[in-house]
């Protein structure tokens, strides 16, 4: 079979890396399936989603999309397990409430955390993050529930990933509960 395989976000090139080598490790006669699967190991909510015909423009190879960020309209279960930390966040992604084991893992004091937007912890080498949290920001919004995989360094700079989800109002109106789990290191290599 012939694919086309086109990663989103297409800022993040380790992301579109893994996924075509995960795509070619698949052989000759891969499903859209089983590339999921492949990419969930890295990306626990990854997708992958084949192009519609309707949206085909004459002949060539199948177009398969791979999406790091999974948005859903209803509540995540993750495979993980117990939460390992979470917060709540408001209306204007300020953080209003912060666990002590989210405190450890962003290496800051709780109230250091409280009253700043989620972006002002992001990675200041990444200079499409910011657009990428308003943009999920807005989907969150209109559907309810987002989750995702995050690069967020040690302040040693070492790289870990952590799988979170955001759910609308689950604190109450206009406070979003999420809940953050450590993707341990195993699974990022």
């Amino acid at each position: 079979m012939d694919v086309r395989l086109r990663s989103f976000p297409s800022s993040d090139r380790e992301f579109g890396r893994f996924a075509r080598s995960a795509l070619a490790a698949l052989g000759a006669d891969p499903e859209p399936e089983a590339l999921q699967r492949s990419l969930r190991v890295r990306y626990p909510v990854a997708v992958v989603r084949v192009q519609s015909e309707l949206a085909r423009h004459g002949e060539g190879p199948t177009i398969w999309y791979a999406l790091r960020t999974s948005v859903l309209g209803e509540a995540v279960v993750s495979d993980r397990g117990p939460v390992d930390a979470w917060a709540v966040v408001d209306d204007e992604r300020r953080f209003v409430e912060v666990s002590p084991a989210l405190a450890r893992i962003v290496e800051l004091p709780a109230r250091a955390i409280i009253g700043h937007r989620i972006e002002d912890f992001s990675s200041a080498s990444d200079p499409t993050i910011r657009d990428d949290i308003a943009t999920l920001w807005i989907e969150f919004r209109q559907r309810g529930s987002i989750a995702s995989t995050v690069r967020f360094n040690y302040g040693d700079g070492r790289p870990r990933e952590l799988e979170y989800r955001l759910q609308a109002n689950a604190a109450g109106a206009g406070r979003h509960r999420l809940f953050v789990w450590v993707v341990p290191e195993a699974a990022t290599t």
